[in-house]
């Protein structure tokens, strides 16, 4: 939400993901899919007029809906978003507590777990600046 300079930046805010060049909000199917032993492509081509509109007509509509969701679900992007980013984090140390409980996880002891209850009571500590900054 706001820019940081490099010295407020720590390596644990990084981490690498594999980006998918298509919508969150997609699933694609692969052009060599059959459908009894015809492509959908063909099957679309025999299509009488009224029914090619009809759908042509149906998939605006769709995509126009997938636009707006899209534009939607890009607000809570949370590489744009800080508070979102420390949330996360949260969670997810919160999970490996939760698993220690379990006697799985990467916690393998009490010092581990207090170890990450700090991390998770610092991250607190920025969220509440953060959010003070942004009322403010």
């Amino acid at each position: 939400l706001f820019p940081q300079t490099p010295e407020e930046l720590d390596d644990s805010d990084f981490e690498t993901e594999d980006f998918d060049v298509r919508s969150r909000t997609s699933i694609q199917t692969e052009d060599d899919q059959l459908i009894a032993g015809q492509s959908a492509r063909a099957i679309m081509a025999q299509l009488p007029q009224e029914q090619k509109a009809k759908i042509a007509e149906q998939v605006a509509s769709f995509q126009e809906e997938k636009s707006k969701l899209d534009a939607e679900v890009s607000k809570w992007d949370d590489s744009g978003n800080d508070i979102i980013v420390l949330a996360k984090q949260m969670c997810m140390i919160m999970m490996e507590m939760t698993d220690f409980t379990r006697g799985k996880g990467p916690l393998k002891n009490t010092s581990d777990v207090i170890s990450a209850a700090k991390k998770i009571a610092e991250a607190g500590s920025r969220m509440d600046k953060l959010g003070r900054t942004i009322a403010d």
